[in-house]
């Protein structure tokens, strides 16, 4: 199997890597299992978050004694460069390493993060630190909006960008994927599955492996979803002719109801968290109970219940997105769900 390089950084890993937010869901045990299996299987690039509760913590041990080289990449969402440097040391201690191979600044969905993490005194400046000091190997970051990239590839900071990338989230086919490769930046496409939307794991994972330059890391929790990401990519890249009319007809059903999470759409005057309630499907299959019935999916719920459909997030919505009903559907789905969760019905 030719394995990939990750842009300039020198490091070569197979064609897909693992994504550590669905050990989330398992205990344990059977993360462990997991991890290991998908290393066993040849996967050498695992991506998880300080943001993604224990999946560091469980990653750290199926890592442990393993006698394989594997590169570990991680996050977080801290703005700032003391914040930052502080999970930077929680990461090594969770995953038990000496030095992480990958950290990112997580969600620089915004010109205004932006912003924050490229001041002074700004997460950025942290990284840069934590890299002196030998705690980190190379400086990535994650975004979903794809101007916020062109803008984050222009600062010649970063090593690596994760981005989202599948067969409806493609805008990065415009300019990104060119750019990147001719800069020498490192490409990890986040959602290759459309964060659990498209439920055809082999002709997502194909559209995305033609793409000789990005990484895939589809987000496993079981042995078997293991397998079988690892025989996609091992297998031929080349769409058929069903596999492309296929992509087409999931196009049409999901393309006009489908957030790209480009965030235009915020800030909502009435605080309704439009981009994780659009999401809830996909949250819903991502997230274990506890995230569900508290912290920020409960409280994107909860904000469903404020929209006045005032209509204001309608001509932000480049996609022409009907989001009041969508809001007011997804906000009914998640209240249905917390019932369900919580054994009230």
């Amino acid at each position: 199997m030719e394995k990939r390089l990750l842009g300039n950084t020198g490091i070569k890993v197979f064609p897909i890597a693992f994504g550590g937010i669905p050990i989330q869901r398992i205990d344990i045990d059977s993360a462990v299992k997991v991890v290991r299996r998908a290393i066993e299987l040849g996967i050498d690039l695992i991506d998880t978050a300080r943001g993604y509760t224990d999946s560091e913590i469980k990653i750290g041990k199926a890592i442990k004694g393993i006698d394989k080289k594997v590169y570990i990449a991680t996050k977080s969402g801290n703005r700032t460069k003391e914040g930052i440097l502080r999970d930077v040391e929680t990461s090594l201690n969770n995953l038990g390493v000496e030095s992480i191979d990958i950290y990112q600044l997580h969600g620089v969905n915004s010109r205004e993060i932006f912003e924050m993490v490229m001041s002074k005194d700004g997460a950025l400046e942290g990284l840069k630190e934590a890299k002196k000091r030998g705690l980190i190997k190379h400086i990535g970051v994650s975004s979903h909006s794809t101007d916020v990239i062109l803008d984050l590839i222009d600062t010649g900071e970063f090593e690596i960008i994760q981005l989202c990338y599948n067969f409806i989230e493609n805008k990065c086919e415009e300019k990104i994927l060119d750019l990147a490769k001719e800069k020498g930046i490192g490409l990890i496409g986040m959602k290759p599955l459309g964060g659990g939307m498209i439920e055809n794991a082999k002709i997502a994972l194909k559209y995305v492996l033609r793409q000789g330059y990005v990484i895939p890391d589809p987000g496993m929790e079981t042995i078997r979803e293991v397998e079988e990401n690892v025989a996609i990519a091992k297998g031929s890249y080349e769409l058929t002719e069903e596999e492309i009319k296929e992509i087409e007809r999931i196009r049409k059903e999901l393309g006009s109801v489908f957030c790209r999470r480009c965030q235009y759409c915020q800030p909502c005057p009435q605080g309704v968290h439009i981009t994780s309630l659009l999401g809830a499907k996909s949250i819903v299959k991502r997230l274990p109970k506890e995230r569900i019935v508290s912290g920020w999916v409960y409280d994107a719920y909860l904000s469903g219940k404020n929209c006045t459909r005032c209509g204001i997030c309608l001509t932000k919505c480049p996609y022409n997105l009907p989001i009041p009903d969508l809001v007011e559907e997804n906000t009914a789905f998640l209240e249905k769900v917390i019932k369900e969760l919580r054994g009230e019905v």
